[in-house]
């Protein structure tokens, strides 16, 4: 995924859309993140051009198999990195605010080394770790 697409907000996004687990309105996503509608649009018609979602305007959201895909690497990415933090002391809900904070910025080799060295963990204070077969031979 390029630069100009994986920001955090638009990981926030396709990370909520995610997990409601039905098509969502924009509106639904402003308002859940307290952002205008048209900041909204403007992120997923950039994530629709990457084909990443499925969006027309004055329509629900859906993920594409590729933005399922992504969506779900970047909550392994997040719970990887969170799970990191606490294992050097944050306490969970630190751990997983400063994750968020930084998990744009890891790459997926730099996820997989963590995975590695952390045993191929398959839970942590945010939830499941789903694991990556080119990671974990599974």
């Amino acid at each position: 995924m390029g630069s100009t697409v994986e920001t955090p907000q638009k990981i926030r996004f396709l990370k909520f859309i995610f997990e409601q687990n039905i098509p969502v309105k924009s509106g639904e996503i402003a308002s859940r993140f307290g952002i205008r509608t048209a900041t909204v649009t403007r992120s997923l018609h950039e994530l629709s051009d990457a084909g990443y979602l499925v969006y027309d305007p004055y329509q629900e959201v859906c993920l594409t198999s590729t933005g399922y895909d992504l969506a779900r690497y970047f909550y392994r990415r997040h719970r990887i990195l969170s799970l990191m933090f606490t294992r050097f002391g944050l306490c969970s809900n630190d751990a997983c605010s400063q994750a968020e904070k930084i998990e744009h910025l890891v790459p997926r080799a730099h996820i997989n080394q963590i995975c590695r060295s952390l045993g191929h963990p398959s839970r942590s204070g945010c939830g499941f770790i789903e694991h990556d077969p080119e990671c974990c031979e599974v």
